[in-house]
């Protein structure tokens, strides 16, 4: 059922009666779908995957960053481990297609 919602998807317009030409859909998931957040909770899972992150006391793994719905915030303990770290998520984010908004 998944793979039939995201296996070349169209989509249409409808202004008034008039319906427009369909087009692939081919970014993102649908809106309002169920399955929509859990297959992002899937795909931006691993988007920590090589930052060292930080340590916490009583904690026996690094912290690399915290994650709120498509927000994502960057722990490091200086300066150049945060560059690093935004690297590696730029990287991500590039190999998966995926703006960042570093500013935000």
């Amino acid at each position: 059922m998944i793979k039939g919602n995201y296996d070349a998807p169209k989509i249409a317009v409808r202004v008034g009666n008039e319906v427009s030409n369909s087009t692939e859909y081919l970014f993102g998931v649908w809106k309002r779908c169920p399955a929509s957040p859990i297959l992002f909770d899937f795909y931006i899972n691993d988007i920590f995957k090589g930052v060292r992150g930080v340590r916490v006391p009583g904690l026996t793994s690094r912290i690399p960053g915290l994650l709120f719905a498509d927000d994502a915030v960057l722990l490091a303990e200086s300066s150049a481990e945060l560059q690093t770290a935004l690297n590696t998520i730029t990287e991500w984010s590039d190999t998966w297609e995926m703006a960042v908004n570093a500013s935000k």
